[in-house]
C-alpha cells in the first residue's frame, strides 16, 4: 500500500499493520446465525471495509509486481454493493457486487467463498449425522517441518498425505492394513500455508473435519504420519462441540489468513498455490460443489416488498448512496438512481460499475458451459476408451471361428 508520500509500506510495516485484522472473528462473524438480519448489517458492512482495504493494499502491490490486470480486477471488488431489505421481515441479503475471485489475494473474495463452503459443509454434515446418529466430528491438524522453499514442503505434505489416503483406500477394500484415517466416513480439510512464528520459515499443514463412528486415536495418527513424512510426528486430533461448526471455521479460513501475511510474503505464496487443489473431501463429504457466485444465495423473500441499498467504498468504510423502494413486487425492478441526488459523476460511476459486473457474470456463465461441454466430452471419451478396451480383450479371447466386429472398433479409433 502506498504512503501519504508515494512509497510503498515495507514488509515489516504492513505485517505490524495488518497483524490478524481479518481471520479471527470475520469469517465466525459472516457465519453466525443471524447474519442476514437488518441489525448485523452495519458490522457486516465494517468486516467488508477491513477486507476491502487489505484487498486495496494488495492491488497496489499486484501492479507494482508487473500485474495489472489482477491490480484492476481487485480494485473494482466489492466498490459497490447492492442490498436488498426486506423490511417486513428484518432481513437483508447481498442482492449484487462485483468480485474479482482471487482468493487467495483478496480477504473480500475469501470471506465470502469460505462463508458458503461452511454452510454447504456443515449442512451435509447434519444430513451424515442424522441418518448415522453415532457419528461425531473431529478436528484433526497434520504438520511437516518448517522450510525455506515453500513449493518443496508443500510438495512434501502433499505427496504424504495423499500416501495416507491409498493406505485409507486399501484398508477400506481389504488390501492393507489399518490406518486411523479409515475411521472417517466423511473428511472435509484444506492445505494451509503460513510463516512459523517461531522458526520464520514456511509452515505447511492440513486442517480437517473427520466424521467417526469410533474416535480417532492420536498417537496412532502420529506414528503413522511420521512413518509416512520422516520428519513430523506432530499432529492434533480432538472432539469437536455439536455438529462441527468451529472446525468448519478453521478449515475454511486457510485463503483468509493468507490476509493475516506481509504482502510479499502473500504474493508469493499465492502465485505459488494459485492453481492447486486446496480443499478436499472424501467419503460421504464428496461431491459438494464449490460456490461461483459470492453473493448472497436466494431466498424466499422475492414476493416480499423490499429496499434496494447501494453501498459505495470510501477511504472512511462502506457508505449508503442511494435507496429505492419497491413496494409491488410484480413492478419491473426498480432504476436506483431514477430520481434521487445522484450527481453525474456518481450516476457515470455506478453505471460503468453495473455495466462491468453485467459482463462479468456473462463470462462466468459462458466459462460455466464451456467447462460443463469439455466435462461431457472428457466423459464420452473415457466411455470410447472403455469400450474399446473391452472389445480388444473380447478379440484377443475369440476362438478362429467367432466374428469380430471390426467396424465398431475402427469407429472409436477414428
Amino acid at each position: 500500500m502506498m504512503t501519504s508520500k508515494g512509497e510503498f509500506m515495507t514488509s515489516n510495516d504492513e505485517a505490524q499493520k495488518w497483524e490478524n485484522p481479518l481471520s479471527d472473528s470475520a469469517l465466525a462473524g459472516e457465519t453466525e446465525q443471524g447474519v442476514n438480519e437488518v441489525t448485523a448489517l452495519p458490522a457486516r458492512l465494517d468486516r467488508y471495509h477491513v477486507a476491502r482495504s487489505r484487498s486495496l493494499c494488495m492491488a497496489d502491490y499486484s501492479s507494482k509486481m508487473g500485474d495489472a490486470k489482477t491490480a484492476a480486477s481487485m480494485h473494482r471488488c466489492g466498490a459497490w454493493l447492492v442490498f436488498r431489505q426486506y423490511y417486513t421481515v428484518g432481513k437483508v441479503r447481498l442482492h449484487a457486487a462485483t468480485f474479482c475471485k482471487k482468493h487467495l489475494l483478496c480477504p473480500l473474495c475469501a470471506i465470502r467463498r469460505a462463508a458458503k463452503h461452511v454452510k454447504l459443509y456443515h449442512t451435509r454434515v447434519k444430513a451424515a449425522m442424522a441418518s448415522s446418529p453415532a457419528l461425531r466430528p473431529y478436528f484433526v491438524t497434520l504438520t511437516v517441518k518448517d522450510g525455506a522453499d515453500l513449493p518443496q514442503r508443500f510438495r512434501h505434505i502433499q505427496n504424504a498425505f495423499s500416501k495416507l489416503q491409498q493406505q485409507r483406500r486399501s484398508y477400506l477394500r481389504g488390501k492393507g492394513p489399518h490406518v486411523e484415517m479409515a475411521k472417517a466416513q466423511g473428511i472435509v480439510g484444506s492445505y494451509e500455508v503460513k510463516r512459523g512464528k517461531n522458526s520464520g520459515l514456511w509452515h505447511p499443514h492440513i486442517h480437517m473435519v473427520w466424521l467417526c463412528a469410533t474416535p480417532p486415536d492420536p498417537r496412532k495418527i502420529s506414528k503413522e504420519w511420521l512413518h509416512l513424512t520422516g520428519d513430523s510426528f506432530i499432529v492434533d486430533a480432538r472432539p469437536l462441540e455439536g455438529e462441527g461448526v468451529e472446525g468448519f471455521l478453521e478449515v475454511f479460513k486457510y485463503a483468509l489468513k493468507m490476509g493475516d501475511m506481509p504482502l510479499a510474503d502473500n504474493w508469493e505464496a499465492a502465485q505459488f498455490l494459485a492453481r492447486k487443489r486446496l480443499v478436499f473431501s472424501i467419503g460421504d463429504l464428496f461431491g459438494v460443489e464449490a460456490p461461483d457466485d459470492l453473493t448472497d444465495d436466494e431466498i424466499a423473500l422475492d414476493d416480499l416488498p423490499y429496499i434496494e441499498l447501494v453501498y459505495r467504498h470510501t477511504r472512511s468504510g462502506y457508505q449508503l448512496d442511494v435507496s429505492q423502494s419497491r413496494l409491488d413486487p410484480n413492478e419491473p425492478e426498480p432504476d436506483p438512481l431514477e430520481g434521487l441526488d445522484f450527481d453525474a459523476e456518481k450516476r457515470a460511476q455506478f453505471e460503468a460499475w453495473n455495466r462491468q459486473r453485467l459482463a462479468d457474470a456473462e463470462a462466468d456463465q459462458q466459462a460455466l458451459l464451456l467447462r460443463e461441454a469439455m466435462d461431457e466430452v472428457n466423459r464420452l471419451r473415457e466411455t470410447d476408451a472403455r469400450i474399446r478396451q473391452a472389445l480388444l480383450m473380447r478379440r484377443a479371447t475369440m476362438s478362429p471361428n467367432e466374428r469380430f466386429d471390426d467396424d465398431r472398433l475402427a469407429q472409436l479409433d477414428d
